[in-house]
């Protein structure tokens, strides 16, 4: 398998596991299941979280499959390169969610997330003096809403996650490699010749 091919398969798989994500964000945005002001999520958004975490490992899953299929009986398919491979996947999957959280945090919920900000900082606004207040909050104010900071965060959390997740698809796919993959093609081979 070529390095192109490797990172065909990681986009097509990472493209399919991000909007998969952000059509269940989607969903839980209109539900309200991302409302600061709920104190407990209903059931509904539960169970929508649940289905969403699920089908993202079914997805991740049936990609590193169909990817260990692709592999010789002679190489095998370890856990290190399914983790590999899910995280190459996540990594594409980091950058389609990280574009919509930029998209949705600047044009749809920009005031929610600046009131959220506004919060958490009134609860710090004792532990630092005036000056070092005021530059963190400005700080603040402008990182969650900043696109590149947005998509660089949801690229590096999408990874870690991809880590986790990849040690659990990993085991379920790993092959270990057939030492007599090669002496058995042979023998078929030296048999077809025969015939």
């Amino acid at each position: 398998m070529t390095k192109k091919q490797y990172w065909y398969e990681a986009l097509m798989g990472g493209t399919i596991v991000g909007v998969v994500s952000v059509a269940f964000s989607i969903v839980l945005q209109l539900l309200g299941g991302n409302a600061q002001d709920a104190a407990e999520p209903s059931f509904l958004v539960k169970a929508i979280n649940f289905v969403s975490v699920f089908v993202t490992i079914v997805l991740l899953f049936g990609y590193t499959r169909r990817f260990a299929a692709q592999h010789s009986l002679e190489e095998g398919f370890s856990v290190g390169r399914a983790v590999g491979f899910v995280v190459s996947m996540m990594l594409f999957a980091g950058v389609i969610s990280g574009v919509y959280s930029a998209v949705m945090a600047n044009f749809f919920i920009k005031e929610e997330i600046l009131q959220s900000v506004d919060a958490v900082m009134a609860q710090m606004q004792d532990l630092y003096s005036a000056d070092q207040f005021d530059s963190l909050y400005s700080t603040m104010q402008k990182a969650v809403v900043n696109p590149i900071y947005l998509t660089i965060s949801s690229v590096i959390s999408n990874c870690f996650t991809g880590v986790i997740v990849g040690l659990l698809v990993g085991l379920l796919t790993r092959r270990r490699p057939d030492i007599f993959a090669d002496v058995r093609n042979n023998e078929g081979d030296s048999t077809n010749i025969q015939q």
